[in-house]
């Protein structure tokens, strides 16, 4: 018997609940399902269609803003995929949706130009997130390009670039932020021999924003440890991935990739290659981070032949491969040892910041430090002098005596 609409939504959400979705997650998605059930209402749908779905996706612009919003079509994309699953083989599917948002542009050339990027950013072997955020900007590009009346590349004229840039300060980007994106429109100019000579109106330098970073005192450090220690309740997994990340350092998307094999047993390391970076990275298999994974290995990981560390807690196992899922045991381990937030971030974020931090206290030298987060410039590490007030306090010169100079 066909189900309806909301009979469908019901299914999913209590499917979500069952599989262990986290209690936030599926808030946000009962909001987002409320949003289609209410399309569906409008259209007099009672029950699903293929057309309801893609109207539902193409619903992409965020509020009275009317512009693009990419979170908003990923997760209605997303919920057409478990709508759809579920109607075609009883099951939902709940692997991460990667499809990329489709832009809109009304130029074949500028479409035929944005499609050859991609290939170009792929043939690099750039990073997803990397070919995302260049992509995006390139389009913004494109968009301006036709809101000029161009329609090919002969149109573009001096001084378009350096207006785009400043427009786009203006209406998508902090120039703080711009750093980041400049360099994707940088590298689509150089790959036409038409554009490459309005690279020259890129700018070579922007201002970066400095923030202080939050961190882990040394009080609140032990708090966690001990939390950790005590509580019987914990998973051996939570608590591995927690110490792993407090005691190294390492990104949450290091921790979820790491392997089986990675794990040096014999010689005591950990041996990876970082996903940032793409550098290889090794660290010391001290006995409290071999400890916590002997311990979850042998005692509570699920038989599975994945060749990952870190699984789910509920069938099937898939690996943990979200940065997500690594952040909300963190959140739940530090709440639990009565660390408060103070606006500081969760995650790997604050432990890494906070192990720097932590060894820079004890003396360790900035380039020891760097090489302990696997940095890939050595430079980067010099930002965690802003988390220690003694060490800044050092690099100031003292005022002058009275008198002095006269």
């Amino acid at each position: 018997m066909k189900e309806k609409l909301n009979e469908l939504i019901d299914h999913i959400l209590k499917e979500m609940r069952a599989v262990g979705f986290a209690n936030g997650t599926i808030r946000i998605y009962t909001g987002i399902f409320k949003r289609l059930q209410k399309l569906a209402d409008a259209r007099d749908n009672i029950y699903y269609s293929s057309a309801l779905g893609e109207s539902f996706i193409s619903d992409s612009a965020y509020g009275r803003r009317e512009k693009y919003c990419h979170s908003r079509y990923r997760y209605h994309c997303r919920c057409i995929q478990f709508i759809e699953s579920h109607i075609t083989d009883g099951q939902v599917d709940w692997t991460p949706n990667l499809t990329k948002a489709d832009f809109s542009l009304n130029s074949i050339v500028f479409r035929l130009e944005l499609k050859k990027f991609d290939e170009c950013m792929l043939a690099r072997n750039l990073k997803a997130n990397t070919i995302d955020g260049y992509r995006r900007f390139v389009f913004y590009f494109f968009q301006y390009l036709e809101m000029r009346g161009y329609h090919t590349l002969d149109d573009i004229k001096n001084g378009d670039v350096l207006t785009f840039i400043s427009l786009i300060c203006t209406e998508r980007y902090q120039p703080t932020s711009l750093g980041a994106h400049v360099s994707g429109l940088r590298l689509y100019l150089s790959m036409n021999e038409s554009t490459s000579a309005f690279e020259i109106e890129l700018p070579r330098y922007l201002p970066k924003k400095r923030t202080i970073l939050e961190v882990y005192s040394d009080d609140e450090y032990d708090r966690i440890m001990a939390y950790i220690s005590k509580n019987k309740e914990l998973s051996l997994r939570n608590k591995a991935i927690c110490i792993i990340a407090l005691k190294t350092g390492l990104r949450a998307v290091d921790i979820c990739n790491l392997k089986l094999q990675d794990i040096d047993w014999e010689h005591d390391y950990i041996n990876i290659i970082q996903e940032k970076t793409g550098r290889a990275y090794k660290t010391p298999l001290t006995y409290e981070i071999g400890n916590a994974l002997a311990n979850y290995l042998l005692d509570e990981r699920p038989a599975s032949d994945s060749v990952y560390v870190f699984l789910k807690i509920t069938a099937p196992f898939q690996p943990l491969l979200t940065h997500t899922g690594c952040r909300q045991i963190l959140f739940d381990i530090v709440n639990g040892a009565g660390v408060e937030g103070k606006g500081r971030p969760y995650g790997t974020r604050i432990t890494r910041h906070s192990t720097a931090s932590r060894l820079l206290r004890h003396g360790i030298p900035l380039s020891v430090i760097s090489e302990a987060l696997g940095h890939g410039d050595p430079n980067s590490v010099i930002i965690y002098l802003s988390t220690e007030d003694a060490k800044l306090a050092e690099c100031t010169l003292p005022l002058p005596k009275k008198g002095v100079g006269k």
